[in-house]
């Protein structure tokens, strides 16, 4: 999850120099975001668009084992090393502890704890989202996101929340056999949805008023970002099928990582895995990228069909718990707040969010 953390607001409105990089990458973005509902929402009518669907869909489940690949970054284990406890001990606690809870089906904690992770990762999504249109706004209008738009993306965020388990039931991504859930839940869960479905319309409207503010102000991209990350959960409240209403945005959010990811690997400096720009060090950090993602499609497409006697969820376990990892280690890589990382990420994004010249007076948004 990309999240950008800190109060500020830059002077100085991004130059000619640096309008086409952070256009194509607000492009990018936007992109990435839309373009699996366009996708799975047109499959039915085109069926020759299945095997994009399919491409798309495994592209975006490769991000979580890329985020391996920022250890290649000298900085990012620095990081590590300096921090063993919060960087390497909780997260191997983390995925212990996951390995344990979620291998035993029959246990009376497993259906709460995929419960409560399913609706952490849906904010971990939505989440994701502010620091999309935070470096958008940075592109597109040299400003970070005011405290009334980060505000009503977060609502959008909680809006999602309440109909999430609804859309993904009865499967929850890992088959219906593994989650009996009882009579009352699910009418708990079918009146949360409902609750969000209505709670949607007006935020739809704000967000779109959102938008039509900056559209006036010629910020396009940014009408845009804004308007998408406030709606961004709500395809489950279009529809309930499962490919379109909840796949779509699952998507979306590991392709809009993998853009972070791409453009972290092509913007290193010579330092970090070569001692010079030979040809070598152009195409090493995007080759440990998709080293990463290849490793992580394996593991991903594989792990769930496998299976013991002893512990029938055992492939359930590797695929939750090593998201568990991903979302732990997220929390921290991407924090602005704290300024060793607000500095990395000007090192790696500068040339898309107009740093230095843009940065000097300011700082990143949160």
């Amino acid at each position: 999850m990309v999240t950008a953390r800190a109060e500020v607001t830059p002077t100085v409105y991004l130059g000619a120099r640096t309008a086409r990089p952070a256009t194509l990458f607000s492009t990018a973005l936007i992109i990435a975001t839309v373009l699996p509902f366009c996708c799975i929402a047109a499959e039915p009518s085109f069926p020759p668009l299945i095997p994009l669907v399919v491409f798309l869909i495994t592209l975006g489940g490769t991000h979580v084992l890329a985020t391996g690949y920022l250890l290649t970054d000298g900085a990012v284990r620095r990081l590590c090393r300096a921090n063993p406890i919060r960087m390497i001990v909780a997260p191997g606690c983390t995925l212990a502890g996951g390995m344990l809870i979620f291998s035993d089906s029959d246990s009376a904690v497993f259906v709460p704890a995929v419960l409560a992770f399913f609706l952490y990762q849906t904010w971990h999504f939505g989440a994701q989202n502010i620091g999309v249109a935070a470096f958008i706004s940075l592109a597109d209008r040299g400003k970070p996101l005011t405290r009334m738009e980060k505000v009503t993306i977060k609502m959008g965020i909680v809006v999602g929340m309440f109909g999430v388990l609804r859309v993904m039931a009865p499967t929850y991504m890992i088959g219906e056999q593994y989650m009996p859930i009882g009579s009352t839940a699910v009418r708990l869960m079918e009146f949360s949805y409902d609750v969000g479905a209505l709670a949607a319309i007006p935020l739809t409207a704000g967000a779109f008023w959102l938008a039509v503010r900056a559209w006036c102000r010629k910020q396009y991209l940014f009408g845009i970002a804004i308007f998408l990350s406030v709606t961004y959960l709500f395809t489950m409240y279009l529809t309930r099928d499962y490919l379109l209403g909840f796949i779509s945005f699952t998507t979306a959010h590991g392709l809009q990582y993998l853009i972070f990811l791409f453009t972290h690997s092509v913007n290193r400096r010579k330092q970090d895995l070569v001692a010079s720009y030979s040809p070598i060090a152009i195409i090493a950090a995007p080759a440990a990228l998709l080293v990463a993602m290849v490793i992580g499609s394996l593991i991903f497409n594989n792990a769930p069909a496998i299976a013991t006697t002893k512990l029938p969820s055992i492939g359930v376990a590797i695929v939750l718990s090593i998201t568990l990892v991903h979302f732990w280690l997220d929390l921290f890589l991407w924090r602005m707040r704290n300024k060793e990382r607000a500095n990395w990420i000007r090192a790696r994004f500068g040339f898309v969010l107009g740093a230095p010249s843009a940065q000097r007076d300011g700082k990143l948004p949160r």
